[in-house]
């Protein structure tokens, strides 16, 4: 599933304006200080679109770590 590791940190670098090589499994709102609730919702949209899945909004405000991110896609979205 490297593929939607790569695909969620072009998503958030974009998002964030910040570079790929920043994003790591740590990466949260502590660590990116562009990450505010606004920021939070245009990475869902670009995740749903990315990913053409639908995010929950009480599933979404949960997602708050990268590796949280990547694993609900992995668990979320049909390859193939």
């Amino acid at each position: 599933m490297e593929g939607i590791k790569q695909r969620c940190a072009e998503i958030m670098a974009k998002v964030f304006k910040i570079e790929t090589s920043q994003v790591n499994d740590e990466t949260s709102p502590d660590s990116i200080t562009q990450w505010d609730s606004l920021s939070h919702v245009q990475m869902l949209s670009e995740l749903e679109k990315s990913f053409s899945v639908k995010i929950n909004p009480e599933e979404g405000i949960n997602l708050e770590t990268f590796k949280m991110i990547c694993d609900w896609v992995e668990d979320n979205v049909k390859e193939g």
